[in-house]
């Protein structure tokens, strides 16, 4: 969702990034004073924003040490007694079995990691549902071909389209949950972290009742969620699944090219939909099984969290950097200066990007970085400004997920939207027209900034530029509501001193 900021007031939970509680820190060994040593290998979460990687079971399943190799072991086992139920029902969907095979593929998206394929609050999004009924689907197949046992969850889900990366990354975290809840504990107890009871869903399962647990836990809480703070290995994680549809299919592919050409009408020069390739392992069940023993022996690396190649794991720290380099002039006194607070808040990020190495962060190399890298690096950076000016703020739960709410706490309401789109997205006219508009209905606000990154030269033609101030006024007349158009200059500059 391009969807960056909406500044307003309300009431939810604390960010307070200038004086109060937590004083901006928002990593986990920030918020906690901990001081990690060689025996440290998990994952410093931010608190208050998922990261965007994953959970990949794969990784899970070549680690070395005996706990974890371990909770391969009883994942297994949690599909295994899926399986067992699904076909103990016998294709009664009312019956007892089918029942429990449907609670136990129940699962909710698990806040405590702070992880997300889409970067956002590290609030649940609900009941969990996105997964069962594709698992259920699976579970039916795997049946129907007599498979009674698997030796990787991926044969299921491969079984299936339209299971996201990050939906079964949560499904990972929800089965594997009491192994995680043991690590997070001997690191707290290590570091001497304040604990305290917190009710955790899922933070269980039992084979002999098929059903999940829902247990008081002794846990770091998170601040700014309420929620317990559950703790991974660094080298679980991944941006994307070792295994997937598309390098099944490219792999089948070169194995059983005359069959799949028979049975599929195999075009090269077109592309295969997600259903196709779901249905060709369906077909192919022993097929499935040898490309999953062939991805054991691969070499599969956990993301580099230190350099950070895609910008997902540092933009907080970057973020910190480029407000404190681009400082902010402006402190906004009451409502009235409310909209040029707002606009001084673009400004300065727009002038890191454009008068400061700054702009090197959001290009790999010779291609520029995804949207959502633009957005997730000026989230931190506003945040740092208000902080520095001593503005507190309060967020949304659902923080950058969707709506991203902050309230000032002088007293006085003020709300506004920021839009932030490439100027090269296919969606950006689309964007301006309609979903900005969109949002400020249904946020019920008035006021909108527009900010357009723009890294091709193209994108600075005066006609451009001219056509995107139009219609920004065409559509604040057309719909009662104010927008206004800001353009961020992020093209390759001249050296200067860098950011990082």
């Amino acid at each position: 969702m391009a969807r960056v900021m909406t500044f307003c007031h309300s009431y939810a939970s604390m960010i307070c990034l200038g004086t109060g509680l937590g004083e901006g820190r928002m990593r986990f060994s920030e918020t906690f004073g901990i001081v990690r040593t060689n025996d440290d290998d998990w994952f410093d979460p931010l608190l208050l924003a998922d990261t965007n990687l994953c959970v990949d079971p794969f990784l899970i399943y070549d680690d070395e040490q005996e706990s974890w190799a371990q909770a391969h072991d009883d994942m297994i086992d949690f599909f295994v007694v899926v399986l067992r139920m699904v076909k103990q029902a016998n294709g009664n969907e009312n019956s007892p079995s089918w029942g429990k095979a449907k609670s136990l593929l129940l699962f909710p998206e698990p806040d405590e990691f702070c992880l997300g394929v889409t970067e956002g609050s590290p609030r649940g999004s609900g009941a969990g549902k996105g997964l069962q009924i594709p698992m259920l689907a699976s579970a039916k197949v795997a049946v129907r071909l007599d498979i009674e046992s698997i030796e990787h969850v991926e044969e299921l889900v491969l079984f299936q389209e339209g299971m996201g990366l990050d939906r079964i990354s949560d499904m990972v975290c929800n089965v594997l949950k009491s192994h995680f809840i043991s690590y997070t504990q001997q690191i707290a107890k290590r570091h001497g972290v304040k604990t305290e009871l917190i009710r955790v869903k899922h933070s269980s399962w039992d084979e002999k009742t098929a059903r999940w647990r829902d247990e008081l836990v002794d846990l770091p809480r998170n601040p700014y969620t309420g929620s317990a703070v559950l703790l991974v290995p660094a080298r679980f994680l991944r941006e994307l699944l070792t295994v997937g549809p598309d390098d099944f299919w490219d792999w089948a592919w070169r194995q059983e090219p005359e069959q799949l050409r028979a049975d599929f009408n195999y075009d090269l020069a077109s592309r295969v939909s997600a259903a196709m390739k779901a249905q060709m392992a369906r077909q192919n069940p022993g097929l499935v099984r040898n490309f999953l023993r062939e991805c054991e022996e691969r070499d599969k690396r956990p993301y580099d969290i230190e350099n950070d190649p895609l910008l997902r794991t540092t933009t907080y720290e970057l973020g910190q950097s480029l407000a404190k380099n681009n400082p902010l002039s402006f402190t906004p006194s009451g409502p009235g200066e409310f909209k040029e607070f707002i606009e001084a808040l673009v400004g300065a990020y727009a002038h890191g990007i454009e008068h400061s190495d700054a702009w090197r962060l959001l290009w790999d190399k010779e291609r520029f970085r995804p949207e959502s890298a633009c957005q997730s690096l000026f989230r931190f950076a506003a945040a740092q400004y208000c902080r520095a000016h001593k503005i507190d703020l309060t967020s949304e739960a659902n923080a950058g997920r969707g709506p991203v709410d902050f309230k000032f706490v002088q007293n006085w309401q003020s709300r506004a939207l920021i839009e932030m789109k490439l100027a090269s997205n296919s969606g950006f006219w689309h964007g301006l027209t309609k979903q900005t508009v969109q949002y400020l209905k249904s946020e019920q606000l008035d006021y909108a900034l527009f900010v357009c990154i723009c890294f091709d030269n193209k994108h600075f033609d005066p006609k451009f530029r001219g056509e995107v101030k139009k219609l920004a006024a065409d559509t604040s007349a057309l719909h009662g509501v104010e927008i206004k158009a800001m353009f961020i200059d992020a093209r390759p500059k001249a050296s200067a001193s860098r950011l990082r």
